[in-house]
């Protein structure tokens, strides 16, 4: 069976042009309810985002069991992280020449065989600290491709107007898995122990593949003018001081303060003596409250005018995180993972849904893979951070890092007009 939109993809905003506001009164769900393919999509990344959590967390984990080194985790973080600096710009240029729904099953059916290495691997016991180096580096390469496809689909398949919801459900499902991978990663591993996490997480990427199978995509929408070349989206940006203010804007918290969530395992193994258990629930509580900003944004519906609002939201998130490294009690710390989550997810999805109102859809995969490079710069800033907290301690590592996020955030503010006025 065949299935299309419920309503003709509409061209996403031309470039500078405001964003329409979603229909007063819809609900947040909205998107899911009207685009059958949409919400195809929206299932199938899900899954894959289960297991692609589930595995960060079983990395993350086997890294400090097998060498009990903050500095290791950070390099196993980095090594993941450096596709999104290589891979995804290179990707960009593929994604808006070849078909998209065939690169997302190619992604998909080799990050299920990995999975399945990677559980042979462990349960046999024949790992080593280095494989750990190599499955981050070909996990990170195929999630650099995915990702940025997954996104650069969404603008076809829903109507204008429900754009920035349809991106808020989007950033909403990824955080969904962030409460849902960890917490069954951590279950799993203190209950029979890390080599079946993989096993779990290759059926979830699994049935990804299966969903991405059944859909079909409409024709995309291509425009002439586009910047040629693998670094046209990057170009793009640096030309543009609406998108370069924004990529900046989530650029720095990327670097300085989203590299905290690849050390929780410190925290909940040194600093607050929970365990496995217990760094399920600490990345249950930041995922719950990225849930919560990623509805928030997806039921406001607007993605215009809203600069000195991303601003300060970024300014707080930084805040809040240093609170959190001083606490030293599992029932502080939770809340203000919460409030730390609601705060990143909200100025990142809203940040990423202004991206996509200005852009159009012949340079959306170079720009988009551009912008991925954020993501990129996150297990970038994790290698630093790691080598810091092996001197000094991963909290004060993690404070440091924020306060300098902090720092940048409110000199880009006073310095960029045309971020304010976004």
């Amino acid at each position: 069976m065949v299935v299309r939109p419920s309503a003709p993809p509409v061209p996403a905003a031309a470039e500078g042009v405001p964003a329409d506001a979603s229909p007063a009164g819809a609900p947040f769900w909205s998107s899911l309810a009207r685009f059958p393919t949409f919400r195809r999509l929206w299932l199938a990344a899900l899954a894959g985002s289960i297991g692609q959590w589930m595995q960060q967390v079983a990395l993350g984990w086997l890294a400090l069991t097998m060498t009990d080194s903050p500095s290791f985790v950070g390099i196993v973080a980095f090594t993941g992280g450096i596709p999104f600096l290589v891979v995804a710009p290179l990707g960009g240029s593929l994604i808006d020449r070849l078909d998209r729904r065939h690169l997302m099953l190619v992604c998909q059916a080799l990050a299920t065989v990995l999975a399945l290495v990677v559980a042979a691997d462990v349960i046999t016991g024949r790992v080593a600290p280095w494989h750990l180096v190599g499955f981050a580096f070909l996990t990170g390469s195929l999630q650099a491709l995915l990702t940025p496809t997954q996104q650069s689909l969404v603008p076809s398949l829903v109507d204008r107007h429900a754009l920035t919801n349809a991106i808020g459900l989007m950033s909403a499902g990824q955080n969904m898995t962030r409460v849902a991978g960890p917490s069954l990663a951590g279950v799993i591993i203190g209950a029979v122990g890390v080599g079946p996490t993989f096993l779990v997480q290759a059926a979830a990427v699994a049935a990804a593949f299966v969903m991405v199978r059944s859909i079909r995509l409409p024709r995309r929408l291509v425009g002439a003018g586009a910047p040629r070349g693998v670094l046209g989206g990057i170009r793009l940006i640096a030309d543009r001081p609406d998108l370069r203010g924004l990529f900046l804007l989530a650029a720095i918290p990327a670097v300085s303060i989203f590299p905290y969530v690849g050390f929780l395992n410190v925290f909940a193994r040194d600093v607050l003596r929970i365990g496995a258990e217990g760094l399920g629930l600490l990345m249950a509580a930041s995922g719950l409250g990225a849930v919560a900003g990623s509805l928030t944004v997806a039921g406001r519906g607007r993605a215009e005018g809203i600069g000195r609002w991303l601003l300060g939201a970024t300014l707080a998130y930084g805040g809040v995180i240093m609170v959190m490294t001083l606490s030293r009690t599992l029932w502080l710390t939770l809340p203000l993972l919460f409030v730390a989550g609601f705060l990143g997810s909200s100025f990142m999805s809203s940040n990423n849904a202004v991206i996509q109102h200005r852009i159009s859809d012949d340079i959306r995969g170079r720009v988009m893979g551009a912008y991925l490079l954020t993501w990129g710069l996150m297990p970038l800033g994790a290698l630093p951070l790691g080598l810091v907290a092996e001197r000094i301690g991963t909290p004060s590592a993690v404070f440091a890092g924020a306060t300098i996020s902090t720092a940048l955030v409110a000199w880009l503010g006073a310095t960029s007009k045309t971020l304010r006025e976004v």
